[in-house]
């Protein structure tokens, strides 16, 4: 027979308990209130406002209504006279800044952008050549899932063009989200143009901030925190820097959500540069000492033209997209480039006819749904849009069926680029990079068709020189934080941005 279910204790007390609690609180009511009095904090009066019986009460109420007015004009005209004052001194400051870039010219003037001639369409663009010309090693970082549609050759062209032996590597990052077969593959195709590094940049690390104040308790050895082919590439640098027995800067391009300052934060070994999963994190360039020998300087990302294919605007531009409302045809450019049975099994939804029918199911798969229940297709394709973009889709693009030298390249370019560099050692630390990586399985990775290279263009305006954390920091290697002016004057600028737009 089962137990029938007690009842639950009843919350009732004692007149005696309850009366004794009360007790208590009048006794701590009375005790704060001599502790208040003591200290001379009296309780405000409340204003008792003007009796209907007194004479001339609405004149008094009018002068009081004025007196208020007056008061708050008086308020208005500091706030502005404060915001002149604000504009005045980032205007001085601008000046000094100016004032110290013609004193030391070799420090911070960069050669300004030229227009160069697209190869492709002969279509005119323009790409800053700030980082190009300050560097003397330039990266190019490209995405393993799809390394042809990572690559530039506006880019490229420019750097071979530019003289003063300047080299290119190509680092090949994310080298973990595709198969092992395929990688060795690229790697094999790509080192017979430019030095190949293989690499996957450290996912999980701490801030700078945090480096400074506390010590590691403990060391993650999870496979997202492990970084493989730094030592590839700073042993590349370094011998670099003994050929030509002097400090090197590194700059790093590429297009959006490559990795370019997860490889800087890897190779510093803390997270110093901002990333996220949003494309067009860095705004301005950074540099980043990673020792006394190497300098690195971060760039903001190149940016698609819009002479590309759909496929390349859907995956190499900024958050154009997501503003213009091109939603739909840059989920429509992914899902016509690979198959359609290993996106039914990834996201693990029934068939569907179009791209618009293949979001409604998304949507109901991951309960995005508006109000009625309706899906909301909107957020279903940035989410498809964020798992392509980042790191969490392994997918991966077939080679060309033979290699030919690319059109904007020659033999003795080529040549000129891999002197200097040991190809075979190079071979052999990516082998060893390759051999310690954990890969997805051939089946399990969804096959993506490329569209090839892609034309970038930027705006000169749009790359700015930025004042970093770690501009501050050229004494010693961990340096140190930011000063109370330099946080005084962010603030400054804060309010003088508000003014403007209130």
């Amino acid at each position: 027979m089962r137990r029938p279910k007690l009842k639950k204790a009843s919350k009732r007390m004692t007149c005696h308990k309850r009366y004794k609690i009360q007790k208590k609180v009048r006794e701590h009511s009375r005790k704060l209130r001599k502790e208040a009095k003591k200290r001379g904090h009296k309780k405000p009066k409340k204003d008792p406002g003007i009796p209907n019986a007194a004479p001339f009460k609405e004149e008094v109420l009018r002068e009081a209504e004025q007196r208020k007015q007056r008061l708050e004009e008086l308020k208005q005209k500091q706030k502005l006279a404060r915001q002149k004052d604000l504009e005045k001194k980032r205007k001085l400051q601008a000046k000094k800044n100016a004032t110290k870039a013609n004193k030391h010219p070799e420090e911070k003037v960069y050669v300004p952008c030229n227009a160069v001639s697209n190869p492709v369409d002969g279509n005119v663009f323009s790409i800053p050549l700030q980082v190009i010309e300050a560097s003397d090693i330039v990266l190019q970082v490209l995405d393993a899932r799809d390394p042809l549609g990572c690559r530039c050759s506006q880019v490229e062209q420019i750097i071979t063009q530019s003289g003063g032996n300047k080299k290119l590597l190509l680092v090949l990052n994310k080298i973990d989200l595709v198969p092992r077969e395929n990688l060795e593959k690229w790697l094999h195709y790509l080192k017979n143009e430019f030095p190949t590094v293989a690499f996957k940049s450290s996912m999980q690390l701490k801030d700078r901030s945090k480096k400074l104040t506390k010590k590691r308790a403990h060391i993650d050895l999870s496979r997202g925190s492990m970084c493989f082919g730094s030592e590839c590439l700073l042993k590349l640098l370094r011998e670099d820097c003994k050929t030509q027995d002097k400090a090197i800067q590194v700059g790093v391009i590429g297009f959006p959500n490559v990795g370019k300052s997860s490889i800087i934060n890897s190779l510093k070994e803390v997270r110093v540069c901002n990333v996220g999963p949003v494309r067009g994190v860095t705004k301005c360039m950074q540099t980043v000492h990673i020792d006394k020998q190497i300098k690195m300087i971060d760039s903001p990302s190149i940016i698609a033209a819009t002479s590309n294919s759909a496929l390349a605007l859907a995956l190499r531009t900024t958050t154009d997209i997501e503003e213009s409302g091109k939603l739909l045809d840059a989920v429509n450019a992914i899902l016509k480039h690979c198959s359609k049975q290993q996106m039914m099994l990834y996201y693990n939804i029934p068939d569907f006819r179009n791209s618009v029918e293949f979001l409604t199911l998304l949507a109901q798969k991951r309960g995005m749904l508006k109000k009625g229940g309706v899906p909301d297709t909107e957020s279903a394709a940035k989410l498809l849009l964020y798992d392509w973009t980042g790191a969490k889709v392994s997918y991966h693009s077939l080679l060309p069926s033979s290699w030919s030298l690319s059109p904007h390249l020659t033999k003795e370019v080529v040549a000129e680029m891999q002197q200097g560099f040991n190809l075979e050692e190079l071979a052999k630390d990516n082998m060893n990079t390759i051999k310690a990586v954990k890969y997805p399985n051939l089946a399990s990775s969804i096959i993506f068709q490329s569209s090839g290279l892609t034309n970038g263009t930027i705006e000169e305006n749009e790359l700015t020189e930025g004042t970093s954390e770690l501009e501050n920091m050229e004494t010693s290697e961990e340096g140190e934080d930011l000063t109370e002016d330099d946080q005084d004057s962010d603030e400054e600028e804060e309010a003088v941005e508000e003014a403007r737009y209130s």
